[in-house]
């Protein structure tokens, strides 16, 4: 379970704020002190003088604007080389950024840039689909054609950047970094997925991609252009709460004692799953969210059926795939309540600190 969350500000503070890594060995009292530097020039101040309050307040913003634009930028490198260099092969192909990034929910130091590859001459579909019968079916595969891909983008990238690490031990993805790049890039080869309902609309929100994984020897069916479109008009129905409670948990996971097991894609499908309303906020009121989210997971850790039950964003599959999913949805939970008692007592230290007292108090008088 989590301790003080007072004294993780200047970890949080550092990935949004570009602040230097060699900062985060310094004395806590010089990161908190750094920090409040930093939330007087953001306001966080005058909205609390709870520290945890002002970690969870911090939490939910944007990286800060340099360090994403500089994220975008080392993304379209990467992209015009493998793009340029895949045409001198004889192979068009489509780069497409997927994941955090595109959504604004990334952390600095913390989120990868994931970039999706796919030819032009090759794609699956669904059978079923109304188009289909005026498909021309291959006589190659999706797993040859994506390992064909792979091989290639190395061999373009380790000529474009000389300088830079190439890692193609991964099971989905190649890893670019160092050399020159600023940013560590995942390059995904895959191949276009033509759903049934794409086929139906032709809107590019309705692709999928298959990507394969070589370890498992077995393609995968993702859907991120659909994740985007639903998170992003959750986005807009919430008035900014999806992302900002999206965030939160991103760095609540990543500054816990514990190891919490949840993929940044379950964390927005948990996200999803809430109801608009508990999301809904007034500018001044953010920390409803945080009641909020500290409600919804409560309420998933102690009832396992319905935890159970969620589907992922694009309805793929269940969110939980195994127990340690569980497990880590009640850490989720751990870590929030102790966030919110934390953020109770500094405001009221003789607050009683049985669940049901400090839960109404936090409700009922600085949070929403």
């Amino acid at each position: 379970m989590a301790t003080d969350y007072s004294n993780r500000i200047g970890r949080v503070n550092a990935r949004r704020n570009n602040t230097a890594v060699a900062s985060l060995s310094k004395s806590a009292s010089f990161a908190e002190d750094s920090a409040f530097r930093d939330f007087v020039t953001e306001g966080y101040r005058n909205k609390t003088r709870s520290k945890n309050f002002q970690y969870a307040l911090v939490s939910m913003q944007e990286v800060e604007a340099q360090y994403t634009a500089i994220s975008y930028r080392e993304a379209e490198r990467v992209a015009k080389q493998i793009d340029s260099g895949l045409l001198r092969l004889g192979k068009t192909v489509t780069v497409e950024l997927q994941g955090s990034l595109p959504l604004n929910v990334h952390l600095r130091r913390v989120s990868d840039v994931d970039m999706l590859v796919w030819p032009w001459r090759f794609f699956v579909f669904d059978s079923s689909g109304v188009s289909a019968p005026n498909y021309t079916i291959s006589t190659s595969n999706a797993a040859s054609e994506i390992t064909s891909l792979r091989s290639e983008c190395c061999s373009v990238i380790r000529s474009a950047f000389p300088a830079a690490k190439v890692d193609d031990s991964g099971a989905k993805c190649i890893t670019v970094s160092e050399g020159s790049l600023l940013r560590e890039i995942d390059v995904v080869p895959s191949v276009l997925y033509k759903t049934a309902t794409h086929q139906r609309t032709n809107n590019d929100d309705d692709r999928g991609v298959q990507i394969y994984d070589k370890k498992a020897n077995e393609l995968i069916t993702n859907y991120p252009f659909k994740v985007r479109a639903l998170i992003n008009a959750k986005e807009v129905r919430t008035g900014g709460g999806c992302k900002k409670a999206i965030r939160l948990l991103k760095n609540m996971k990543e500054d816990s004692d514990t190891s919490i097991a949840l993929s940044s894609f379950n964390i927005m499908s948990l996200v999803y799953a809430m109801q608009d309303s508990d999301l809904v906020h007034l500018s001044y009121c953010e920390g409803k969210i945080v009641a909020s989210l500290q409600n919804w997971f409560y309420t998933l850790a102690h009832d396992e059926n319905r935890l159970r039950g969620l589907d992922t964003v694009d309805g793929s599959r269940k969110i939980v795939q195994s127990a340690a999913d569980v497990t880590a949805v009640s850490q989720m939970a751990d870590e929030l309540n102790t966030l919110v008692l934390l953020i109770a007592q500094e405001l009221q230290p003789d607050i009683p600190t049985s669940f049901p007292a400090w839960r109404a108090k936090v409700e009922s008088e600085f949070l929403i």
